[in-house]
């Protein structure tokens, strides 16, 4: 009805103005639209009601010619909320190795930004959500780190590419925000017998894993996934698949002969039930980071994390004298920078570098010392 009476004898005209867009239910992924109309009303007249129809009319076919009614309707209408439900929906992103984990940041830009119109979040919005972030305590009960600050920012960032491809969006709020500065290198290792301590504390279902990680510098994702038609026993290796692999390429891992016995020893009580290499009461083990906490303070090994055997690993091959692009092609890392992360230089070595280079001083002075003995 483009054009009707009220109850005072007013006459009210309806005309289009724009869509209002939606996440579709019934189709993942896309977006449902459907017209948006705006009620005015004239007067008594209907030949002004009627002109003033057209003219209405006659704006919205010139916009839809532009073009403009389409991009202004699609960034006045979304909200962040909408916005990351569109994204999570997305095959592409549902593929993400990381999918969880955008599921697990995405309540966080929610509670801050989720009634927000798109258009309305400006860089200083996303200055002041990294700045509240920063006093806001995790699960864990410790406020979040600059590095996890930086993942939900980067999280917000790509929905927004992705939405300015759609054309859903004019603009990225987060293209001039700076991400904070990290301070989250680790150079911390234990040594051999801190970890024959840390074993001895450690459940009998958990010892294999960390020893796996301990002489083979593998991610703990990586060993967890374990399968055993990936685990050959007499060569000696462990076969990684690209999808298994933070980098995405697959790896081949050897290992000692030590550690064979611990695989054989696994091998011996293995379920019949499933092909994971790791497991606990019939079902394959996912997490346990509580548990080796608990088992590093009994060790008394203090700030300690799984992941550190990764840096034990990269110290103790270069220390055995192993070629650095070697240890690279074994434990993954795709470029020296992040080879040296991993690879800790503790005082022993500092040490070890300064009786060094005294003893190649020395050489220099006594090879000085005999040449002015033999000119003399």
């Amino acid at each position: 009805m483009p054009k009707y009476q009220d109850k005072n004898g007013k006459w009210v005209i309806q005309y289009k103005v724009g869509y209002d867009c939606k996440p579709d239910p019934e189709n993942p992924g896309k977006m449902k639209k459907r017209i948006k109309y705006k009620s005015e009303t004239v007067g008594k007249l209907a030949r002004v009601a009627n002109s003033l129809l057209r003219q209405r009319e006659a704006e919205w076919e010139a916009k839809m010619v532009e073009g403009s009614i389409e991009s202004s309707a699609h960034v006045n209408s979304y909200t962040l909320e909408e916005l990351i439900q569109w994204y999570l929906a997305l095959p592409v992103t549902q593929n993400k190795r990381s999918y969880s984990k955008d599921v697990e940041r995405s309540p966080y830009l929610l509670n801050y930004f989720g009634d927000i119109k798109a258009n309305k979040i400006k860089p200083s919005m996303v200055e002041s959500f990294q700045h509240d972030m920063l006093k806001t305590k995790s699960k864990h009960g410790r406020p979040f780190k600059p590095s996890t600050v930086n993942r939900m920012v980067a999280l917000m960032k790509r929905i927004f590419n992705l939405a300015l491809r759609e054309d859903m969006v004019l603009k990225n709020p987060c293209w001039k925000v700076t991400m904070l500065k990290e301070n989250n290198q680790r150079d911390r290792v234990i040594s051999f017998e801190q970890y024959e301590l840390l074993q001895e504390q450690l459940e009998s279902h958990l010892k294999p894993i960390v020893a796996v990680g301990y002489f083979t510098g593998m991610r703990l994702g990586e060993i967890l996934g374990l399968t055993w038609k990936q685990v050959n026993m007499e060569q000696g290796y462990i076969d990684l698949e690209p999808e298994q692999t933070k980098t995405s390429e697959p790896r081949r891992v050897y290992f000692t002969e030590e550690l064979c016995q611990v695989l054989e020893r696994v091998a011996k009580v293995k379920g019949l039930r499933h092909r994971f290499v790791f497991t606990y009461k019939g079902k394959p083990i996912t997490s346990f980071r509580r548990t080796f906490r608990s088992a590093c303070q009994r060790a008394g090994i203090q700030d300690f994390r799984f992941h550190d055997l990764r840096h034990t690993f990269n110290t103790n091959m270069r220390k055995a004298g192993v070629d650095q692009t070697v240890i690279m092609k074994l434990t993954g890392h795709k470029t020296p920078a992040m080879f040296n992360r991993y690879n800790t230089v503790d005082q022993q070595d500092a040490k070890q570098a300064m009786e060094r280079f005294n003893d190649l001083l020395a050489e220099q002075k006594n090879e000085k010392s005999s040449e002015h003995v033999q000119k003399g």
